[in-house]
């Protein structure tokens, strides 16, 4: 199961954080990642403009006198991927049963 913030179970936000900048890395308009990433209008939004907000991604307009956009990851996007991948490595070990019933 892939690190979250909530354990080896269900998806937390860095993992989705994760998937939308490993997405937009070559370019990706807002609906084809809210499908990819299975999130509604409003929760794909906020991710966005999270992540702009934060400079790990870029909105570009998708060619000149067009009304679409594109949004690709930055340097910084890039850099958080790397490092959450590693960080998955270390924790790529099955939790013990232990912590599983609790």
């Amino acid at each position: 199961m892939p690190l979250n913030t909530k354990g080896w179970s269900n998806r937390g936000w860095l993992e989705i954080i994760e998937f939308i900048l490993s997405m937009c890395e070559g370019g990706a308009r807002k609906t084809h990642v809210m499908y990819r990433c299975n999130l509604n209008s409003k929760q794909i939004s906020e991710y966005l403009n999270f992540l702009i907000d934060c400079g790990m991604l870029e909105r570009v307009q998708e060619r000149a006198n067009s009304k679409r956009y594109i949004f690709k990851t930055s340097e910084l996007g890039n850099k958080f991927v790397g490092r959450y991948k590693q960080m998955a490595e270390l924790f790529s070990k099955p939790p013990p049963p232990s912590i599983m019933n609790e």
